[in-house]
């Protein structure tokens, strides 16, 4: 028996959890309602030009962090964030000329990012803040420069090739552009607010326009120092730029990086300043400043700290008019609309969080090899708190699953790998039902949980409140672990899970006799009916879905639909030999039957989607959700392919379309009467990391729920990438991407709510 509680630290986890690394839940919600709860290894990047560079003092080698916007970012995100992302200029993209005047490398700003991307610069999860204040005859565009032709158009172009380009890893909620300011600049063409040569537009109504026209969020950083600079006049201090009228100061920097983090969700308003005052002071108060390049008069220590002070309160006001709450509006009532599947889709845009687990933060029992995380599963498990529950696998070796570690969280900025608890484990001395000596692997879970204060249709209290269980499927290995054993034992292990608000408790359980003899692996997910659950299982039959209840305290099948896969073979993992001579035999682990069920609801009943082991997959109808017929099947490449139901209740297909073993891209479809349709790319590993296309990865295993967190219905994804040699016993490394990724679509309604409270 497992039991853990979110107030005191189990004996037997061995490792500390600081209280103040996340437990709690700020006044500000996460990056998707307009809050800032970044997640660990999320990261800002500045792209920019000579003031990303940092040019703060009038120079390029200043050692005080006051240079650079991410210097003075970096401060206050270290102050006043629990998980503080750090702000780093992108690096920049150049190696000169060639002798006719043309660049070396590449002559747009979609070429640069493309280089960033396959140098591994940017990943999933991400912020990208473009800023451009150059020459606007010498943009990044083909040579030759200057070219004062066509700017509006050219400049235009240049932006969304950069958002088309960079939006295979960061989308475009993760984006952000900004408009420039100029005081008088000694380089004509660096006035971004006068009128370029078509007399119409200026360089700003370019980034503006474009912006717009790509959903791309705009900070109007021009606005907003107009009125920091007025201020600063007012007060007869001089300028918030220094005398080349362009590069801002050390308080230019200070306001353009409270204004990129408030783009970002922050609520700059409350946040702590006191780390930053040491370095604004003069030397000999132990300050980094001596006098403030662009100053006409040198403010004394308390009056450069009130400045600081006043110049927030500009940047909220000139930017509180921006703030909106973007989460889509929300019943908690699952029977709102009349209908789980509507006509039409309120999918309104993908938000990729990034990798949330990679490693585990202890050397997991059973193993002295590296392991990483990867297939995860979503469950609530009341009003405020979720859990994920997260596969380990062994690396080094075939697809060898360890066990499980459980996530409880609140916010998704608490799922880091150093707050884990183990689920289940593997077993390092196992023994075949044959007599063999063994590894007992144990694969991703799935199950269901009942949250705490959840209610049944009527409106009375759940019955099975605070209570659910979990199954996870069993495999035996050879001592080695190199290869399944002969006549390998393969079943499913079966838990029974209680949450009171405080502790999670998992416990092993036993099936009853005549599901444990036939199942031998689990299903996608499980669907609430009424006070119970539809499971969808593999039995060494084929598909079955089976009815879970709640009875005499705990939750077990109590009926089946039976078998209808239309590939009635054996699903079991077995070993076959290949070759037609002793020399050229192999031996391989190969799927004989439909596999990987999941469940979805539609109007007038249910539908179950299988992975076929001959390049189809197949759907499958019910009325009662037990009793299933084969409504139609399509092609597709034999990877792990599931069916997730949005907060809309409209229906998506995650997978993979080859060709052989590449499971990349990760790609949903929207389910169209009998096709699948409107791809969309979650996850793209080529086009980030790898240039040499050494790498083969998988970006697979999607599976998204519908979780209550932060106050709002979300839908969330998760999905793992990795490389197809750190499972098929070729003992490859894992890759700087390895690990467990979440993305999360929004929705213009949600009707489809598995729970009430």
């Amino acid at each position: 028996m497992i039991t853990y509680s979110k107030y005191t630290r189990p004996v037997w986890l061995n490792v500390v959890i600081a209280l103040g690394l996340g437990w709690s839940v700020s006044a500000a919600t996460d990056v998707a309602a307009g809050g800032f709860q970044p997640l660990p290894g999320q990261r800002i990047y500045l792209k920019g030009d000579s003031i990303i560079k940092g040019y703060g003092f009038g120079n390029y080698t200043d050692p005080s962090p006051l240079r650079t916007l991410h210097g003075i970012a970096n401060i206050l995100l270290k102050a006043n964030q629990p998980n503080p992302p750090p702000m780093n200029a992108l690096p920049a993209v150049w190696a000169g000329l060639n002798p006719d005047g043309t660049p070396k490398t590449v002559d747009t700003l979609a070429g640069e990012i493309k280089v960033n991307l396959r140098a591994g610069d940017l990943r999933p999860g991400d912020w990208l803040i473009y800023e451009d204040a150059g020459e606007l005859d010498k943009i990044v565009s083909p040579a030759p420069w200057p070219n004062a032709k066509d700017i509006y158009r050219r400049y235009r172009l240049g932006l969304r090739e950069m958002v088309l380009e960079a939006q295979g890893a960061i989308d475009r909620e993760h984006l952000r552009f900004m408009t420039m300011f100029d005081y008088a600049p000694k380089a004509p063409w660096s006035a971004w607010d006068a009128l370029l040569d078509d007399g119409l537009h200026t360089g700003n109504d370019a980034i503006r326009d474009e912006a717009a026209a790509l959903g791309v969020q705009v900070i109007d950083m021009n606005r907003i120092m107009d009125r920091a600079q007025e201020y600063v006049a007012a007060g007869g201090w001089g300028r918030v730029v220094g005398p080349d009228g362009i590069h801002p100061n050390i308080y230019g920097n200070f306001v353009m990086a409270l204004a990129i983090l408030e783009s970002l969700g922050a609520d700059i308003a409350h946040w702590k300043l006191d780390a930053l005052f040491p370095h604004f002071r003069h030397p000999g108060a132990g300050g980094d400043v001596p006098t403030v390049w662009g100053f006409t008069k040198d403010p004394a220590d308390a009056e450069r700290i009130k400045i600081l002070d006043d110049l927030r309160g500009i940047v909220v006001r000139e930017t509180q008019d921006r703030r909106e709450t973007t989460a889509p509006p929300v019943t908690r009532d699952p029977t709102a609309a009349g209908a789980f599947y509507p006509t039409a889709h309120t999918f309104r845009r993908m938000l990729r969080h990034g990798r949330v687990l990679d490693h585990p933060a202890i050397q997991p029992v059973g193993t002295d090899k590296p392991a990483s995380y990867e297939i995860g599963k979503l469950f609530q498990l009341d009003a405020d708190t979720a859990l994920l529950v997260a596969a380990l696998r062994e690396q080094g070796g075939h697809d060898f699953e360890i066990g499980n570690d459980g996530f409880i969280f609140s916010s998704l900025s608490e799922i880091v790998p150093a707050r884990a608890i183990p689920i289940n484990r593997l077993d390092a001395s196992y023994t075949t039902r044959s007599g063999q000596k063994a590894v007992l692997a144990k694969y991703p879970v799935n199950g269901a949980i009942v949250p705490l204060g959840a209610k049944l249709e009527n409106g009375t209290p759940h019955p099975a409140a605070g209570s659910g269980f979990l199954c996870s499927t069993a495999l035996s290995f050879t001592p080695d672990r190199a290869e399944i054993t002969p006549q390998p034992d393969q079943f499913v292990e079966f838990y029974q899970v209680r949450w009171d608000g405080k502790a999670l408790s998992v416990q092993k359980d036993q099936l009853p006799e005549a599901y444990a003899a036939r199942l031998i692996n689990v299903g996608f997910n499980c669907l609430p009916v009424g006070a119970g659950f539809l499971c969808p299982v593999v039995s060494d039959e084929g598909i079955e879905v089976l009815r879970f209840g709640y009875r005499d305290g705990r939750w077990r099948p109590l009926e089946s639909g039976g078998n209808f896969a239309i590939i009635k073979k054996s699903s079991k993992l077995t070993l076959e030999q290949t070759g037609k001579t002793a020399a050229t035999a192999k031996k391989y682990a190969t799927f004989r039957g439909e596999i990987e069920p999941s469940l979805a609801r539609v109007a007038g009943g249910f539908v179950v989607y299988t992975r076929g082991p001959d390049s189809r997959g197949r759907v499958y109808r019910s009325a009662d959700g037990l009793h299933f017929y084969l409504q139609f099947d399509q092609w597709n490449h034999t990877v792990p392919q599931s069916l997730n139901q949005g907060l809309d209740g409209s229906i998506y297909l995650a997978t993979n379309r080859g060709p052989g073993w590449l499971r990349n891209p990760l790609v949903v479809f929207a389910l169209r009467g009998q096709s699948f349709v409107d791809p969309l790319v979650v996850h793209d590993e080529k086009q980030i990391g790898d240039d040499k296309g050494t790498e083969v990865p998988f970006c697979d295993h999607a599976m998204g729920a519908n979780i209550f967190l932060g106050g709002r219905w979300r839908h969330l994804l998760t999905y793992r990438v990795c490389d197809l040699r750190e499972t098929n016993g070729q003992g490859a490394p894992p890759t700087p991407h390895t690990g467990l990724y979440l993305a999360e679509f929004e929705y213009s309604t949600a009707t489809h709510l598995p729970f009430r409270f």
